[in-house]
């Protein structure tokens, strides 16, 4: 077991080591730099979805992947016409075989390294080395940027004073030995690269007696890629004896170090954010494995039944009754009734000795006596009526400071208490009000005399 342990060791390590070589070489080649500066000019008609590194690309190009395929697929849909199975599985690299078929002779030099072969081309394309990759991808783009949407976007980026060096880059620094820099940094951000550019002339004997003919060669050459890079080419050229190099390292200082890094601590900061939620996660994760979760209430199945109806109502009834029945129920009606005994003891607290006298029923509300004139039969039959009730019944004592009427109850029986301060009763003594309901009864002396004359006249009669 741990001899097979150590042999998948063995193998990643591999297989690491292996990734990393095929990725240097990769990053030697100019045709990814190439490849990269497409996808940064063209990349608001190649659409917004595509969102590729410069490291997730080349990992594809090494170990073909579904990124890969990505990026395939969206440039491959802005060359007419497009093929109704592009989007099916591995079907994107027969029309990339079709489509570089036709454009080879102009957008790259050799032979092809794809041919379309009736299917085989899926699999051959997986097998190829991931230089050949490259260039099959570096001609795709070369194909995509001579057509006629990506050709107008340029010139009306142009015409809107858009400057050149927005598409085509300069050069960062050349010295005399023909050695030039560039930095390449795409406008969101996602990747930085310093390249160094070396180029040599070699000779090549065309006869003996005539003179030779020089031809280019090109070295191309990724100093950095990242933060570490850029700062170590930076920290060798400050103290170089090439006047070049040194301003090289002062435009890294300037520009290029101050922007990873706040790359760097935004990156950091995301990757503390998620460990946090993986850690509450898996901690939710524990204390539901365990046991450690949350009462839950016991659900009954659903029954739309008649009888299921009632059992659920008298349940429901039963419960009332219960909690009317209940101590604590007692208990509030008890401590109701104190607070309502305690605000009657606090409105009489005024007064500094309770007196009790009698209360007549022929005193209204204001404590003032009332005469009822009647000059009708009806009127001295209510008022006989009136009185056999007040002498019948008993005279009721009352605290000092409470009040009764019975003619707004209505019935003898039934009184009503009206109880105030000892301010208010001292401000209603001051200040005498009118009752609307008395008026209403006392008659004026005029009408008296008249109904008197009319009762002689009668009994002259």
């Amino acid at each position: 077991m741990q001899a097979a342990e150590d042999a998948e060791g063995r193998n990643a390590r591999f297989e690491e080591n292996d990734l990393d070589l095929e990725i240097s070489r990769l990053r030697g080649r100019w045709e990814l730099a190439s490849v990269l500066n497409f996808l940064d000019v063209f990349g608001p008609i190649l659409g917004k979805d595509l969102k590729l590194s410069a490291e997730d690309i080349e990992i594809g190009l090494v170990k073909p992947d579904a990124s890969l395929a990505r990026l395939h697929i969206q440039i491959l849909k802005g060359m007419p016409p497009v093929s109704k199975t592009l989007e099916e599985s591995d079907k994107w690299v027969t029309s990339l075989c079709k489509k570089l078929t036709m454009w080879w002779p102009w957008v790259a030099e050799g032979e092809i390294p794809l041919v379309p072969s009736k299917g085989e081309e899926i699999s051959k394309y997986k097998e190829l080395n991931p230089s050949d990759r490259l260039l099959l991808l570096r001609a795709l783009c070369e194909v995509r940027a001579d057509q006629h949407d990506a050709v107008s976007y340029i010139n009306d980026a142009l015409k809107e004073g858009t400057q050149i060096s927005s598409f085509r880059k300069d050069a960062l620094g050349r010295d005399g030995t023909g050695t030039s820099y560039w930095y390449d940094a795409t406008s969101k951000g996602q990747s930085h690269r310093l390249y160094r550019e070396i180029i040599t002339s070699d000779s090549i004997p065309k006869d003996k007696d005539e003179r030779r003919l020089s031809l280019p060669t090109i070295q191309w050459e990724t100093l950095a890629s990242n933060l570490e890079d850029f700062s170590k080419v930076a920290e060798n050229f400050t103290f170089s004896k090439s006047s070049v190099e040194v301003a090289v390292s002062m435009k890294l200082q300037s520009d290029a170090i101050p922007t990873l890094e706040k790359i760097r601590k935004k990156k950091e900061r995301a990757m503390k954010q998620k460990q946090r939620q993986d850690k509450l996660l898996k901690d939710v994760q524990i204390s539901h494995c365990s046991g450690n979760t949350r009462s839950c209430r016991t659900r009954r199945p659903i029954n739309y039944t008649f009888e299921a109806y009632d059992r659920t109502m008298e349940e429901a009834i039963q419960l009332t009754n219960k909690r009317k029945k209940s101590p604590v129920a007692d208990q509030d009606k008890t401590r109701g009734s104190e607070d309502k005994s305690n605000s009657k003891d606090v409105s009489t607290d005024g007064d500094s000795e309770r007196d009790v006298f009698p209360v007549s029923d022929s005193e209204d509300d204001t404590g003032y006596k009332v005469e009822n004139h009647g000059s009708s039969d009806e009127d001295g039959v209510d008022g006989e009526m009136g009185n056999s009730e007040a002498h019948s019944s008993h005279a009721v004592s009352y605290p000092k400071g409470v009040r009764c009427s019975k003619r707004l109850a209505g019935v003898a029986s039934h009184t009503i208490l009206e109880s105030r301060g000892l301010t208010t009763k001292q401000r209603l003594r001051q200040r005498p009000t009118r009752n609307s309901a008395i008026e209403s009864v006392i008659v004026s002396d005029s009408e008296d005399e008249a109904c008197e004359g009319k009762t002689d006249l009668s009994e002259s009669n």
